[in-house]
């Protein structure tokens, strides 16, 4: 059997999203991974009114794996040509590229539309807050969670 969620396709067309709804001039993978997580999980989060995989008490268990298989999607798209990878002294920025972008327009879903409203409001909350704060705010929540 076909493993269909969480596999590399399907958080490297999440990570498109992204790239595609937030305009900048790139993205390291742990703020793509980051956003993504957020963006799932959005009512945990208040950027959106649920969550889009649905709740359940395990969903920050999934962080520790996220930035791995975001990493293997964004890679798999960069060898694709719709991602471009720039170096910078800070890392690795990742950026949509022009077939990146007509390919993420050439989707049609309501989950493409629920998402990407997500991430704007992802990224007007979180924009201004580095790599390292944002994952430390995850990791907060994590820790609530298990408190409940």
């Amino acid at each position: 059997m076909n493993k269909l969620f969480n596999t590399p396709f399907e958080t490297g067309l999440r990570a498109l999203l992204i790239l595609y709804g937030v305009k900048n001039n790139g993205m390291t993978i742990d703020r793509i991974a980051a956003y993504d997580f957020i963006c799932i999980y959005g009512s945990d989060f208040e950027v959106s009114q649920k969550n889009l995989h649905g709740d359940n008490s395990f969903n920050f268990s999934e962080l520790s794996a996220k930035r791995t298989i975001c990493s293997e999607g964004v890679k798999a798209f960069v060898l694709d040509g719709l991602i471009t990878v720039k170096r910078t002294q800070g890392g690795f920025l990742y950026a949509l590229t022009a077939a990146g972008r007509k390919y993420v327009d050439s989707l049609e879903s309501d989950y493409k539309q629920q998402y990407l409203e997500i991430v704007k409001a992802v990224d007007a909350k979180y924009s201004r807050k580095s790599d390292s704060a944002l994952l430390k705010e995850i990791n907060g929540k994590a820790v609530q969670s298990l408190r409940r």
